[in-house]
């Protein structure tokens, strides 16, 4: 078996043929998300105002929209405890810019990853505060264009809770656990677990998250290693 799964489903899957040891390391690894995905549908693409114009180059690649040290700190520790924080780093990407037959004619996509934001709110619930936080993204982004929110149609938050139900990841957590230096290098699951035949090959495993395919070329490896 080849699991792209998350560890922690993979886990469940195995169930008492798990190796204890192994059970033991994955159940370690903390796993709740702190990252909100923010799906929109625009009138026209983002005029930057540092760049402007709403068809250049720059649209076709990602963009961030940054914090500075100091934010990425405090923003940390308060989504950590529970304090959805004023402003979020921002990974934006647009589809429509590749395949416009992904949206009606006139209509660009724009998704975005945003983080920190709470797994679990101290006061209130993502049901409670889903269009709150929504809108801390927008505005977090629309201070640097020109024509945001004005050029949005719609949008849809997805919160930790939400990820984990839609596409199945334990805690909402996009790189299957964290990656902080405690659980990387060679504290990071491996591709081969000491289950004969079991392997796993998502962003749980070394070297970790992001779209890299590394994880998968390791699982790839040692199954045919034998």
């Amino acid at each position: 078996m080849v699991s792209n799964a998350d560890p922690r489903r993979t886990l469940a899957l195995l169930g008492a043929d798990a190796d204890t040891a192994w059970a033991d390391q994955v159940l370690g690894i903390p796993c709740e998300g702190v990252t909100v995905k923010v799906n929109m549908t625009l009138t026209e693409l983002p005029n930057f105002t540092a760049r402007p114009g709403t068809r250049e180059p720059h649209h076709t690649g990602q963009v961030n929209t940054p914090l500075t040290k100091a934010e990425w700190r405090a923003h940390h520790r308060a989504a950590n405890e529970g304090v959805m924080p004023p402003r979020t780093w921002n990974e934006l990407y647009l589809q429509t810019v590749y395949d416009p037959s992904v949206a009606p004619p006139g209509v660009h996509t724009l998704s975005v990853f945003a983080q920190y934001v709470p797994h679990r709110f101290r006061e209130g619930t993502w049901d409670s505060r889903r269009e709150e936080v929504g809108w801390v993204v927008v505005e977090s982004i629309g201070r640097f264009c020109s024509n945001l929110p004005a050029a949005i149609i719609d949008l849809e938050v997805l919160g930790p809770p939400d990820i984990e139900a839609r596409v199945g990841l334990t805690g909402g957590h996009i790189f299957q656990g964290e990656i902080l230096p405690a659980y990387m290098w060679d504290r990071r699951l491996q591709a081969r677990t000491p289950m004969p035949g079991v392997f796993l090959c998502g962003a749980g495993t070394h070297p970790g998250g992001s779209v890299i395919g590394i994880n998968g070329r390791n699982a790839a490896m040692e199954v045919l290693a034998g």
